[in-house]
């Protein structure tokens, strides 16, 4: 999560559709973050948030792609470990039209 600080500290409102109190506003959208910094606002990023996020995306993909192995192998496809999700998602996608 990533804190935008806007320069009127004193500032409550909606910019950009983050909603301001105290001239602070919350975001984990990266355009908007990137738009504020841009505009002069100042960025803190809680990087412990950062790391979190991108274990549990990491985990995700680990998980579909698991998911994805398993489904190519009970269709007979081969090579599946070899394979990433885009292959084996068209591959699937083939077998399962047979």
């Amino acid at each position: 999560m990533a804190k935008i600080i806007a320069p009127n500290v004193q500032y409550n409102g909606l910019s950009a559709s983050v909603n301001f109190i105290n001239g602070i506003g919350l975001t984990n959208d990266p355009h908007l973050i990137e738009w504020f910094e841009n505009q002069g606002y100042t960025i803190e990023d809680d990087e412990a948030e950062v790391d979190k996020a991108a274990e549990a995306a990491k985990k995700e993909v680990e998980k579909q792609l698991k998911a994805l192995r398993k489904k190519a192998t009970e269709l007979g496809i081969e090579g599946v470990a070899d394979k990433d999700s885009d292959t084996l998602t068209a591959e699937i996608a083939v077998a399962e039209q047979k």
